[in-house]
């Protein structure tokens, strides 16, 4: 008898939900600690997540690979849309949202203050 451990619809439905548990979670995490580490190492739960697929596209299980793919891209493009210094993009002047990835908090110590426009001197005398 040769039956594949992930070819059993019960084992696939748990594993799908699984993923897309640890995805969800990735992108909106609760407030707890160990959530929150999680959300920091986005990128590498990412990268888990094309590894998988990779392991079901060699033992041909298309319906988890797909699965894993789509959690990979989910979390990607919610990094992508966030931005973050680790990934290089340095402009802070994305939207702060109140779940998932907590942006760091603001140095204010960098702020701009306007100055009202004074005439030269060389105005003056003309």
């Amino acid at each position: 008898m040769n039956v594949s451990f992930f070819d059993n619809r019960r084992v696939r439905q748990v594993l799908t939900v699984l993923m897309l548990f640890g995805a969800l979670t990735c992108i909106f995490p609760p407030f707890h600690p160990a959530f929150r580490w999680w959300a920091d190492q986005a990128v590498f739960v990412a990268l888990g997540y094309l590894l998988a697929a990779l392991f079901f596209l060699i033992i041909d299980n298309a319906r988890l690979m797909f699965v894993c793919l789509g959690c990979s891209a989910a979390i990607c493009f919610f990094k992508n849309e966030l931005g973050d210094a680790a990934l290089g993009t340095k402009d802070q002047n994305f939207p702060a949202y109140s779940t998932g990835f907590r942006p760091l908090p603001c140095n204010c110590t960098d702020t701009i203050f306007l100055k009202t426009d004074t005439p030269d001197e060389s105005s003056k005398t003309r």
